[in-house]
């Protein structure tokens, strides 16, 4: 084989650069390979908001059941990780490429969404107060940087100190710049065709062109494009639960029509999506975002729809003034959902084959953890984990059927709302929720598995399910076969 390293990352957006410099950082001598195409065109990374935190992102789903606890405890852990993160990094960097992370979260909750968006705010609020963590409430209509349009006030906000946001280019490019600067780090602009095993063992990787590199260690850290290389091992493939993106449309706006506000304004999670925010982005310009599309193939651009759906939440919920903003640019990411919507951390059953993926939103605000807990692993020195969500396991049901079902409905009335949905009569909102839970229950009954599809998915198949319904249903199928 040409080239030999003791570790390849296949991956360059933030999971694969956070764990080469932890792997630098522990073992000086250590010789890792990043491979990826600079452009990152189907990653997430590039296009993320970067909100720093986890009780911004609760809701009541989120927090539910066995896993729910779980997924915010490592949340927790990663933010307790982030201050000397930065600082172990920003000790690598020249003074002007020194990251920090910028403070402040609004969260404001508006009619725009029906009760979800309530609900949602009401138990972020109860998991702050249970948690014994620092918030306020605040006046929502007395919030630097809004003035909505008089159908969209917001009925309640809070403010927490704690969670606040990064510029996610300027942390692509001080990982990058951190992991040059050791000497003991290769990148390679190029993509990976499959995977090399031999007896049992991961020994390295196929290139576009056929070329071969060889390493002790292999990890897959290219968020839903880890996939197509996954593939490449088919019976592997099958005990892995499968990626599928979810595509995200973001803006980046400038505008001194008015005060900005130097924290970040966003509402709780909603209509399959993460939330309506605005997050800063240096003088004058703000971070807009975002949409979430579940798609078989990831996007490379964003659509008009998408773009023009978040121009108007923008102005009509947050400032009416943004109207006269100068658009800078838009931006699509491919966030990696595994198929229970739960992360893909740690080894195989393929020695020497590691995966870091399916972290879905939370990968960027995760990424001092996973990384430094995958760089122990792979030296042999331990995790910094409970190995909960190891990749090769059969698709997790964090609901019943009935729980995701009901959950599935409020997404569909939250979408229905926000996209300015009008009930003429009373009695109507009875009707339209029992056509949607109608229509959930066929899409389950159509599918046919005791697997419990998420919320996220269902709409997918609902809006194709001539194409659709036998691929999930197919998918399922070869799963039970895995196992």
């Amino acid at each position: 084989m040409a080239g030999s390293f003791d570790v390849l990352i296949i991956g360059n957006g933030v999971l694969g650069l956070s764990t080469a410099n932890a792997l630098v950082a522990r073992d000086p001598e250590i010789r890792v390979a990043i491979i990826g195409p600079l452009a990152r065109t189907y990653g997430a990374s590039p296009a993320a908001g970067a909100m720093m935190g986890c009780f911004g992102e609760i809701t009541r789903a989120s927090v539910a059941g066995k896993y729910g606890p779980i997924k915010l405890g490592l949340g927790l852990q990663a933010r307790k990780l982030w201050p000397a993160w930065l600082d172990a990094l920003n000790a690598r960097l020249p003074e002007a490429d020194r990251l920090a992370i910028t403070p402040g979260t609004f969260v404001v909750a508006n009619n725009r969404s029906g009760l979800i968006e309530d609900e949602n705010f009401t138990v972020m609020r109860r998991t702050l107060q249970q948690y014994q963590e620092r918030f306020e409430d605040v006046d929502p209509l007395h919030i630097t940087g809004m003035n909505p349009a008089g159908d969209s006030r917001p009925t309640a906000a809070l403010f927490m100190p704690d969670e606040g946001s990064l510029d996610s280019s300027r942390l692509l490019a001080g990982l990058a710049g951190a992991a040059v600067r050791s000497s003991r780090v290769s990148f390679l602009e190029d993509t990976v065709s499959g995977l090399v095993v031999e007896g049992g063992r991961a020994v390295g990787v196929l290139l576009s062109d056929g070329q071969k590199l060889s390493a002790k260690h292999v990890l897959l850290a290219s968020g839903v494009q880890s996939q197509k290389v996954l593939d490449s091992l088919p019976e592997l493939a099958r005990r892995v639960p499968r990626l599928l993106p979810g595509m995200g449309t973001s803006l980046v706006l400038e505008t001194t029509d008015f005060p900005l506000n130097p924290s970040v304004i966003r509402t709780p999670n909603r209509a399959f999506a993460c939330g309506l925010h605005v997050v800063p982005r240096g003088a004058n310009r703000v971070y807009v975002g975002a949409t979430n599309n579940t798609m078989l193939a990831p996007a490379d651009r964003p659509t008009v729809s998408d773009v023009f759906f978040l121009m108007d939440c923008m102005m009509e919920q947050i400032h009416q003034g943004y109207q006269n903003a100068k658009l800078i640019s838009t931006a699509v990411g491919n966030r990696p959902i595994a198929i229970d919507t739960l992360p893909l951390i740690g080894g195989t059953s393929v020695e020497g084959l590691w995966i870091a993926s399916g972290t879905y939103r939370d990968g960027l605000f995760l990424s001092p953890l996973v990384a430094q807990h995958m760089a122990g692993l792979i030296l042999g020195q331990g995790g910094l984990m409970e190995n909960v969500f190891p990749p090769e396991r059969k698709p997790i049901n964090r609901f019943t059927r009935e729980e995701a079902m009901e959950e599935t409905a409020r997404h569909y009335a939250a979408a229905g709302w926000e996209h300015g949905i009008r009930i003429p009569k009373v009695g109507w909102h009875e009707t339209f929720a029992r056509m949607f839970k109608r229509t959930i229950t066929t899409v389950y009954e159509e599918i046919g598995t005791d697997y419990v599809l998420p919320p996220e998915f269902v709409y997918v198949v609902d809006n194709d399910r001539e194409r659709m319904v036998p691929y999930f249903r197919d998918y399922y199928r070869s799963v039970d076969a895995a196992w």
